[in-house]
């Protein structure tokens, strides 16, 4: 039974005020007991998992196209298949938790390299529910521990009285196994291993030691929230770090080693901890801790149980700062760059730009911060950033609701997800098939787009920018006042995917029609009398005029007339920067180029007190631009992210978009 609630938090008043939920059926149901007590339900599924990591090593040994980095993943994923079969095997024939918690870890290791990882998720889901442990979640292993992992898997299969056959033994060997020494357990790092990266605040440099200090408790429980509470500290240094749930983990430990402490251990380290724990709550606007509030209801589960948790959450952190963008994060990176490309390109022309491109600007920003975990004080991702700054929303718009966990942050996500993919498919606009498809995707746009407004509106929120949203879409036809039903959202998937793959069949032909016309004009015989050679990029004409420049370049000249301006990324050239001095009448352009600055060390030396803005050219330079941003931050020196080319206008319109507050403000 669940209560409801207004969206202001208020009861509805009975008999509405409760709501009985049944969870239906997963695509695997498993009976009393699970795979202990029925293990002959496995056999199949395992003996086809099995089949299909053969077909993965013929795979790489014969197709001649993989690059070496899909040659290592097919490796890696033959490596971690053979680990999880062999570890539901021994699971089957009676393992424990701490085995079924390292299958899972395997499985999602798996998944994120290859195809292979999902269907074991999807039997897991099932196995986990029937042993009791509905929430566990795998966490996604390091390249380091794969070794110490499968040895974990081999040595308790052993335990299990599982032995390793020819067949499997055979995969092991082709994915290049070794045993480890020696052997560490990738369940239970070291405390070194889970600490974050010191804060770099001086206003919490105090607080960092004591938490350290405090770290070295002989109880793990203690240690573990510690760990937790020191992540809080130093999120200056973390991106993407779900803080509230860092939080509430936390203080549910910490509360269950308080009650344990009633029996007379002496509890001044919990007691320590939980003093800290108070103000990095209000630090960060003492958000809704919903595990805490429930613990304080029934106060169930021993500490080991929540410090086991603790140390999940930990492991998961540390996976956090080491991966790198997922499949969904790149193509999301893919449409930013295709929307900032367009920018740029009307800029650099001269032109105003579209105001589509700002809408759609909005709604990548929107994407970007609804799939990150965001606080106070803490970084974005350099590409949501970007998003972010770009559109000019602020990084903290509604972020308590719309952690990527919450069912309303993967709501409005999916919402935002369904409109940028249907708006993918104007990219047919101006080519043959239009005639046909554009009825259809501008349908499909704008019940994309109203979905959205629905899912923020029932939810009680108002998206950013609203009024130019509603009015930017509500071109595409009326907007729905309430979101899509499951099956009405079918639908719109159904009629997408039968557009998306007439886009793809257009676009590539008219790409090879492009490449074909190139090669042509690249191979013709030059019939000029002139040899090649190569020449410099055209200097930008000179305009000794300040009326022929654009409004928002002459805006940006009033802010910056006679200041210092710190440039970094690309290649400096000499008639670029002659005209970005010229057109913003800087007394100084210090222009530090991406060969220049691999490292940030000597970032002091650049952003000095008479700094009026930095500019970072983040195209070319990835995250090698973050100190140069914390420097500039630290001296309260506004900072500009800039990602198309280094025009005059394409400069100016991106500091004006950005940091024109803040350059009033300084006056």
């Amino acid at each position: 039974m669940a209560r409801l609630r207004t969206p202001d938090g208020q009861l509805l008043p009975a008999p509405t005020s409760f709501l009985r939920v049944t969870t239906g059926r997963g695509p695997f149901q498993d009976p009393p007991g699970g795979l202990s007590a029925h293990p002959e339900m496995l056999t199949p599924f395992l003996q086809a998992g099995a089949a299909l990591l053969d077909q993965r090593m013929q795979l790489a040994e014969h197709d001649a196209d993989l690059s070496v980095e899909e040659q290592e993943h097919v490796i890696h994923s033959v490596l971690l298949g053979q680990a999880v079969v062999t570890g539901l095997q021994a699971y089957a024939a009676g393992g424990d938790r701490e085995l079924l918690e390292l299958v899972n870890d395997l499985a999602t290791t798996l998944d994120t390299i290859g195809p292979l990882g999902f269907a074991y998720l999807q039997r897991l889901g099932a196995i986990n529910a029937a042993a009791g442990l509905d929430e566990l979640q795998g966490v996604a292993l390091l390249p380091e521990e794969y070794p110490h992992a499968v040895a974990c898997v081999l040595r308790r299969a052993a335990l299990a009285g599982c032995s390793v056959e020819p067949d499997a033994q055979a995969r092991l060997d082709w994915a290049g196994y070794r045993p480890p020494a020696p052997e560490k357990d990738p369940l239970h790092p070291t405390r070194a291993a889970l600490t974050p990266p010191a804060t770099r605040e001086p206003g919490r440099m105090a607080r960092e030691q004591d938490l350290r200090r405090l770290a070295q408790s002989r109880l793990e429980g203690e240690r573990n929230a510690a760990l937790l509470l020191l992540h809080v500290n130093a999120r200056d240094r973390l991106e993407n770090a779900p803080l509230i749930s860092v939080l509430d983990t936390a203080q549910v430990l910490l509360l269950s080693l308080r009650r344990e402490h009633q029996d007379g251990a002496d509890g001044a380290v919990t007691e320590a901890l939980l003093g800290i724990l108070g103000p990095l709550h209000q630090d960060l606007g003492a958000p809704v801790l919903p595990e805490a509030r429930r613990f304080n209801r029934h106060q169930q589960g021993e500490v080991s149980f929540h410090s086991a948790r603790a140390r999940r959450l930990l492991r998961r952190l540390r996976a956090e700062r080491r991966r790198g963008p997922t499949p969904q994060e790149r193509r999301q990176h893919n449409a930013l760059w295709d929307v900032l490309g367009a920018l740029d390109r009307d800029l650099a022309a001269g032109l105003t730009p579209d105001p589509d491109l700002r809408a759609w600007l909005l709604v990548l920003g929107l994407q970007g911060l609804t799939t990150t975990a965001r606080a106070p004080g803490m970084d974005l991702p350099p590409m949501v950033q970007l998003a972010a700054q770009v559109s000019g929303i602020d990084p903290l718009w509604a972020w308590e609701r719309t952690q990527p966990r919450a069912d309303l942050g993967a709501d409005l996500h999916g919402a935002l997800s369904l409109l940028v993919d249907c708006g993918q498919l104007l990219r047919l606009e101006g080519t043959g098939a239009w005639e046909t498809w554009s009825g259809p995707v501008r349908r499909l746009v704008g019940q994309a787009a109203g979905h959205l407004f629905a899912t923020a509106r029932r939810a009680g929120l108002r998206l950013p920018e609203h009024g130019f949203l509603e009015r930017s879409f509500g071109r595409f036809g009326p907007l729905r006042a309430v979101p899509l039903s499951a099956g009405e959202w079918e639908q719109v998937q159904d009629r997408y995917r039968a557009a998306l793959q007439v886009a793809v069949e257009t676009l590539t032909a008219l790409h090879e029609q492009t490449d074909r016309e190139e090669t042509l004009q690249e191979t013709a015989p030059d019939l000029s009398g002139h040899s090649p050679t190569e020449t410099e990029p055209a200097a930008p004409k000179a305009t000794p005029d300040s009326v022929a420049l654009p409004a928002h370049v002459l805006a940006a000249r009033a802010r910056l007339a006679g200041g210092r301006v710190v440039l970094l990324g690309g290649v400096p050239s000499p008639h670029h920067h002659a005209a970005l001095v010229r057109a913003l009448g800087l007394r100084e352009l210090d222009w530090i180029g991406s060969g220049e600055y691999a490292h940030g060390t000597h970032a002091h030396a650049h952003v000095t007190g008479d700094t009026a803005v930095v500019i970072l050219a983040i195209r070319w330079m990835a995250h090698a631009h973050n100190t140069l941003r914390d420097v500039a931050r630290a001296q309260d020196v506004p900072f500009v992210m800039h990602p198309g080319g280094l025009s005059p206008s394409s400069v100016a319109w991106q500091i004006m978009q950005q940091v024109s507050g803040q350059l009033d403000a300084r006056g």
